[in-house]
């Protein structure tokens, strides 16, 4: 009887071994079904306001109705650096014209007016 009751916890115990280690291993091959159906997340900013967390699968439609890629702060900080870069833009090209519109006034007090160049009276 001793033999029999040994016997069967060293089953017992077998078996619960092995349902916890297969268990384990039906765990982790549902986790990769998981992340292959959803794919990698990737952070979008929603309509410019709230930083979500979504499918790379679902990316395309976002970016269709006007999301961006990233979080709302770094589109924020991007946005932001982009107005500089314009304006700075607009500035220089401000100050060309002005430097062009100078020049072009310098040239014309300089040349000759009418009848005063070779052969006139002055």
């Amino acid at each position: 009887m001793r033999r029999f009751v040994t016997a069967a916890a060293l089953a017992t115990s077998l078996l619960v071994a092995f349902a916890a280690l297969g268990g384990v291993g039906v765990a982790q091959s549902a986790i990769s079904a998981v992340q292959y159906q959803y794919a990698q997340k990737v952070s979008v900013c929603h309509k410019g306001k709230k930083t979500i967390s979504i499918s790379q699968n679902a990316w395309p439609a976002h970016e269709r109705h006007g999301d961006t890629l990233g979080t709302c702060a770094s589109a924020a900080a991007k946005a932001k650096k982009a107005k500089t870069a314009k304006a700075a833009k607009a500035k220089a090209e401000a100050a060309k014209a002005k430097a062009d519109a100078h020049e072009k006034s310098d040239d014309s007090a300089q040349k000759p007016g009418k009848g005063h160049g070779k052969g006139g009276k002055g």
